[in-house]
């Protein structure tokens, strides 16, 4: 038979006019047009690398101009130092226990959780997003509520051939902006909000000229001067189009970066200060208001009901931040001054580890893992030393408060489930920029950690298996192996290291070796139905094609959703000879993912066969669009010009196709 090859592959004392914010409701007077909002998120960003936090090697003269020209927040803590949860507690202002998305791999966000673009949207406004990487795609749920969202990252490949280029997942902050500008001039009519986001301070850091040079040794420092040129450039068209003083702009960041500090390389694995700790700037609409310096601890999940808020919306019902307004004013209120800062990790729960949950009350912040921390944060900033054994009953007590938020958190009327199973090709493109892990199990994610591993304690071997991601993620296959063949004599029961072996040899087609250590995967965790997914898939192209239909099915029965193995069974019914049924499973892969090109040539040809050739038109020309250079797809959409009488077209396509490859001339 014919195998199917599938790969995997943001400065100055409070004084903000307080009769501008004494409104019981908001800010903006009710004769007065709404104001523009802009929310630029830059990813990975520290705020002690901030020329206004203090650092004085680096240059962000446009950033720096925000917070001499709003309130700038000294203290600012984010829910996860991961990018796709964090974003998501700024857009709905919650917690990730309530919105439900605890990590940046097999978690989206519900389309029924209300975020701050839907509310907006409510309000009148014209709503456009601008993403610099995939891991913020809108499959990952971040999209509804915004009426143009340009995310486009879809890999460009020949066939067969593995991704291998992490390049194509993310932009440089000028396109991004380019993007931005164009549409905002095209925005009229209406107020508008814009999520700017931008990628670039995220490793591997390699800044573009005269960054590179000028930044020699400190790359990551030059890719945040970089951005800092690019948020200038949103700056310079609001005041060139008169609408700089009519624009509510917010800056901030999802997480910062380790740069060393607790052996932390990067983030997501820790929840210490370092990757914790990020800017925020907001920039008011009017002018009248001066500029201040808030140095309350506040949180990420703040900055949504503070900008509905700002202009007069009430908060969204599930957001459990706080509006600052009051303490841009100068005032305070009980539950906005040093409000208690939430923070987890699991992406440590991808290798089997306990994930990691830490509170920031006041001057303590306590850590709760298997070896409980605890720091004294005024007199030890850098969290160095563990007072945890010599304050047992602070540890109690910030035990206690951590215990009672998650429990207040996950009401049923609140919590969110979010998991969904990634496809190989979404797990591939993750893992080339650098997240990776086991994204689902049938183990709860609330499961007791206590008798989990301590990530502190394994800490060498996650390097190794990022390593091994990254490696694999680039179309390294080779290296991958022996990389994770290390990660696996130092710790054989890490299952995340047998999945990264496993997928390494299905990317090289050795597929009986796949197959072996997928069943050393799942004789490790009989639930795992990635395991059990790759081991039907290395059956498919073994050409078993009765055990690999049993194998899908035992797949969908555990979750009738996962889009991949519906997109095999329909591989499977075609070449069975059952096309109806094949039909049927490219149709549910088509109502998750509408641009898969395979699925929509696939469902396409086999309408066009069954001679339902006008359902089978749209899908064949979004082929075409997808994929212009392929011979085949020209021919198919020509044919089925020609059997619906469309003479001209099919004669267009059908040359096109013999001017492609010459073996369409003569049919």
């Amino acid at each position: 038979m014919h195998r199917h090859r599938v790969a995997l592959i943001i400065c100055g004392a409070i004084a903000f006019a307080p009769a501008l914010l004494s409104s019981s409701v908001g800010t903006t007077p009710s004769n007065s047009p709404s104001p523009n909002v802009i929310l630029i998120t830059i990813d990975t960003l520290r705020a002690d690398h901030l020329r206004c936090y203090g650092d004085q090697q680096v240059r962000t003269p446009n950033i720096d101009n925000l917070a001499a020209d709003g309130t700038r927040f000294t203290t600012v803590v984010t829910a996860a130092p991961l990018t796709l949860p964090s974003h998501c507690s700024i857009m709905t202002g919650a917690y990730p226990m309530v919105h439900g998305v605890r990590d940046n791999v097999g978690y989206r966000l519900d389309p029924s959780i209300e975020t701050l673009a839907q509310i907006l949207k409510r309000h009148g406004y014209t709503t456009g997003a601008f993403v610099g990487a995939y891991v913020l795609d809108r499959s990952f749920g971040l999209g509804t509520g915004f009426d143009f969202y340009y995310d486009h990252f879809e890999t460009k490949r020949e066939p067969g051939e593995i991704i291998n280029m992490p390049q194509q997942l993310k932009r440089r902050g000028e396109e991004v902006v380019n993007q931005t500008l164009s549409w905002m001039r095209r925005a009229s009519g209406h107020p508008y909000f814009v999520w700017v986001h931008f990628y670039d301070a995220h490793d591997p850091y390699n800044p573009p000229s005269p960054f590179k040079e000028e930044y020699t040794g400190r790359p990551y420092d030059g890719e945040i001067a970089y951005v800092d040129q690019q948020v200038g450039r949103l700056v310079a068209f609001l005041k060139e189009q008169k609408t700089y003083g009519k624009t509510l702009i917010v800056l901030t960041s999802d997480h910062g970066e380790g740069l060393g500090e607790h052996r932390e390389i990067r983030h997501g694995y820790f929840v210490y200060d370092a990757t914790l700790l990020v800017p925020l700037v907001f920039k008011p609409f009017q002018d009248s208001m001066k500029a201040g310096t808030v140095t309350q601890q506040v949180r990420t999940i703040d900055i949504a009901p503070t900008i509905l808020r700002t202009l007069g919306f009430a908060k969204g019902g599930m957001m459990q931040g706080q509006s600052l307004v009051a303490l841009m004013s100068g005032k305070s209120t009980t539950g906005a001054l040093d409000a208690d800062a939430y923070s987890e990790t699991f992406y440590p729960r991808q290798f089997g580890w306990s994930a990691l949950r830490s509170l920031r009350v006041q001057n303590l912040k306590y850590i709760d893992a298997p070896q409980a921390e605890l720091y004294e944060l005024a007199q030890d900033p850098h969290e160095l030393t563990n007072r945890a054994i010599d304050r047992p009953a602070a540890v109690n007590e910030m035990k206690a408060k951590l215990r009672a938020l998650e429990l207040s958190s996950s009401a049923a009327e609140t919590h969110m489930p979010a998991s969904r199973p990634l496809g190989p090709d979404e797990m591939e493109k993750l893992a080339s920029l650098g997240y990776l892990g086991h994204s689902e199990s049938g183990k709860s994610s609330e499961s007791d950690g206590s008798t989990q591993a301590d990530p502190k304690d394994k800490l060498d071997i996650f390097y190794l298996i990022n390593q091994a991601g990254i490696e694999a993620g680039s179309g390294h296959c080779d290296q991958a192996i022996q990389t994770i063949s290390q990660a696996i004599d130092k710790d054989p029961t890490v299952e995340a290291s047998y999945l990264m072996l496993g997928r390494c040899y299905f990317n090289q087609e050795r597929y009986l070796e796949a197959k072996k250590t997928f069943e050393t995967l799942l004789a490790r965790d009989p639930q795992s139905i990635e395991a059990q997914f790759f081991i039907a898939a290395c059956e498919f192209n073994l050409d078993d094609l009765d055990d690999a239909e049993k194998g899908f099915e035992h797949v969908l029965e555990a979750n009738p959703r996962h889009t991949y193995a519906h997109k095999f069974m329909g591989f499977i019914y075609q070449a069975k000879g059952k096309p109806d049924l094949a039909i049927q499973e490219f149709q549910k892969v088509l109502e998750t993912f509408p641009n898969d090109v395979e699925a929509n040539g696939k469902l396409g040809f086999l309408l066009a066969s069954a001679h339902r050739l006008r359902e089978a038109l749209p899908l064949l020309q979004k082929v075409v669009a997808a994929t212009p250079s392929d011979a085949s797809a020209h021919y198919n959409l020509g044919l089925a010009y020609e059997g619906l009488g469309q003479k001209t077209d099919a004669t267009k396509e059908l040359s096109q196709a013999c001017t492609l490859d010459t073996k369409f001339c003569d049919k």
